[in-house]
């Protein structure tokens, strides 16, 4: 198997863990052994970092959706008195609370100079870096399908990587060990 298509399939790897938090199913996504990426991790300080990276993006997400929860509620089926089905938005107070009380003192903890305009500023940064981001694995995205491509095309059937028998049963942790 050539190196890039290494590279691009550890890229892979990394692009599903930060999707899904899970490194047994970002392994099988990426045709990569479990055993193979955690050895990786921990020889190679730069895939440790990207794999850092990518379970700070995964918690990114998690952050998100129970705000957007917490904030706006969730739809959930009602029955009526008169036996109809409706539905009615449910708000967990106690979420949107412990939200809040981490918010604040993620202000507090950057200090008297940063108010809430300063740190939007922050966020914005995070966008355009997201944004960076985007663009890069969409190109990778790309090669990795026109190297799937060339590799179907040719009958190559040696860059295939698959998982070993026993990775997929065994226990999975997204955290170093």
């Amino acid at each position: 198997m050539s190196e890039t298509v290494l590279e691009e399939r550890l890229q892979a790897f990394l692009d599903h863990l930060a999707e899904t938090s899970n490194v047994s199913v970002a392994a099988k996504r990426a045709g990569v052994s479990r055993s193979a990426v955690y050895r990786l991790r921990a020889t190679s300080p730069i895939f440790s970092l990207g794999w850092q990276a990518a379970i700070a993006t995964g918690y990114d997400e998690l952050e998100f959706r129970m705000l957007k929860t917490a904030r706006f509620g969730m739809l959930k089926p009602v029955k009526r008195p008169d036996g109809s089905i409706g539905r009615a938005t449910e708000y967990d107070d106690a979420q949107g609370l412990k939200l809040l009380i981490a918010y604040k003192a993620s202000v507090e903890k950057a200090g008297p100079g940063k108010g809430h305009g300063e740190l939007l500023g922050d966020a914005a940064a995070a966008a355009s870096a997201r944004d960076r981001l985007a663009v890069t694995l969409e190109q990778i995205r790309q090669r990795l399908d026109a190297a799937i491509d060339k590799d179907s095309q040719s009958g190559d059937k040696d860059s295939q990587v698959g998982t070993r028998a026993g990775d997929a049963d065994a226990p999975d942790a997204a955290s170093p060990q």
